[in-house]
């Protein structure tokens, strides 16, 4: 029996322990349709309308991100099902963790690369973008997969053939879903133009990266979904300890998040030779760049593959020694290995035992405030009322992840008007509006309902993720 486990290739292993990680990542996702990132709630939306030929206003609320088109296939065979789409998720990191393990083997770096993909997958920071079906895995993804499409196009290259339309399908998009994403047409322009194959085919590139770059630029119109100029010390804590539940940062955050900064810096300053050169390892460097100017969790994520998968190697660079005592014997890497791995797995653990507790960030509080008192109550008042039919319709800061929640009529927030009046007529039909009177952006709506006289509206919930206003009465008189 021994030597037939023996004989087993270690691939096997490996997708062994994948499916492994995969079933207890399932057992710990969230079942609720809270957490969900906004992005990822109007591509199941939108998926969801189209399949069941459903007029939806999802579809006011603009193009979405790629992970629409990742999500189709669950979207069109399991439609509503939020848990098909989160399984999907984890099929997505786990291609992205074998991909990238595969190229870091193929440079060399077998031993890092295991130990890197290992704490990467229960780290924290990916079972929250995978619960939250967030950008993070989708990132790696296409990172890891133009890697490999640009090493397969040039062992076998073929103008305007099958790799060469991946690679451009691949920068559009890695641009929609996160600025981050430019990083890879960057990479690639840069590939082209230091190591082009011949001149025409450098041509080919240059010609279909730049329209592709500026399609991309035109379907995000802006990246709707991103906060610019985030504080980049959250978005790097929450790659050792995840996202947390609120805005406020605590001490062992900022503790964390200047800790992770130092650790990149030092990875970076030391592997930069070999960041730049490896064609991966470039498009991580020129993404934690852009990422900066996000600093959500997506630059945690990559700040945290780029310390793992570069940052091992300078831990193992000195060959064993058997001869020696436990400390030349890998005793370091070890102890480092066991630290870090139990904080992951206790911080997994806490996370799990807040879902249990129904603990949820801010605003999706806020949104749970709606749809347990405020749309169930709208909902019996519906079911009495001798006009049933007629929508209660909501505008929200927040609109995809409203409507997933509470199954209604959702839009977005208003334009900012020149004065009360002005808003007051723009919100002809809109019963509710949700959103966070802190942000600034909502500082010229917070300032013309104040403003609004009374009767008009009515604050009927006031919680630390926002606010929930009704409008008594939007319809015009002539």
């Amino acid at each position: 029996m021994k030597n037939r486990l023996l004989s087993i290739p270690q691939k096997y292993w490996a997708y062994l322990a994948l499916l492994f990680w995969g079933v207890v990542c399932l057992l710990l996702l969230n079942k609720s349709y809270y957490g969900i990132d906004e992005g990822a709630a109007q591509a199941l939306l939108l998926t969801w309308s189209v399949v069941d030929g459903v007029v939806s206003s999802v579809v006011t609320l603009g193009f979405p991100d790629f992970r629409a088109v990742f999500l189709a296939p669950v979207g069109f065979l399991w439609t509503g099902n939020l848990l098909a789409a989160k399984i999907f998720t984890i099929l997505v990191m786990a291609v992205a963790a074998w991909a990238i393990h595969a190229w870091r083997r193929r440079s060399g770096e077998t031993e890092s690369a295991l130990l890197a993909t290992g704490l990467l997958l229960i780290s924290p920071l990916v079972f929250n973008q995978i619960d939250s079906i967030s950008v993070g895995p989708y990132l790696l993804f296409t990172f890891a997969l133009g890697a490999w499409s640009d090493l397969k196009y040039r062992e076998s290259p073929q103008a305007f053939g099958g790799m060469y339309f991946a690679q451009m399908l691949l920068c559009l998009v890695s641009i929609t879903l996160h600025p981050a994403g430019f990083a890879y047409p960057l990479a690639l322009l840069w590939r082209w133009y230091k190591d082009p194959l011949n001149k025409k085919q450098q041509n080919y590139y240059f010609v279909g990266i730049i329209f592709t770059v500026l399609l991309g630029m035109v379907l995000t119109m802006g990246w709707s979904h991103i906060t610019w100029f985030s504080n980049p010390i959250k978005g790097l804590s929450a790659a050792l300890m995840g996202p947390g539940l609120g805005k406020e940062m605590a001490a062992d955050r900022w503790f964390s998040g200047f800790g992770i900064l130092a650790i990149l810096c030092f990875v970076v300053w030391m592997q930069a030779s070999k960041l730049w050169a490896d064609f991966l390892g470039r498009i991580f460097l020129l993404a934690l760049a852009i990422g900066i100017l996000t600093g959500d969790e997506t630059l945690g994520m990559l700040a945290l593959a780029t310390i793992l998968y570069w940052g091992f190697p300078l831990l193992l660079q000195k060959e064993t020694e058997f001869k020696g005592g436990f400390w030349q014997q890998r005793g370091v890497v070890l102890v480092l290995i066991v630290i870090i791995s139990t904080a992951f797995m206790t911080i997994d653990k806490e996370h799990y035992r807040s879902m249990l507790a129904g603990q949820l960030t801010p605003t999706d509080s806020l949104i749970k405030a709606y749809v347990d008192n405020i749309g169930a109550a709208g909902d019996q008042q519906k079911q009495s009322s001798l006009t049933p039919d007629k929508p209660i319709r909501i505008a929200s800061q927040w609109p995809a992840r409203t409507m997933l929640a509470c199954r209604c009529d959702t839009l977005a927030l208003p334009p900012d008007a020149k004065d009360e009046q002005t808003l007051f007529t723009m919100l002809q039909g809109v019963k509710y509006l949700i959103f966070d009177p802190r942000d600034p952006a909502n500082h010229s709506l917070s300032h013309n309902l104040a403003l609004m006289d009374d009767g008009k509206v009515d604050t009927v919930a006031l919680q630390r993720g926002g606010v929930i206003v009704e409008i008594k009465d939007s319809t015009i008189t002539k």
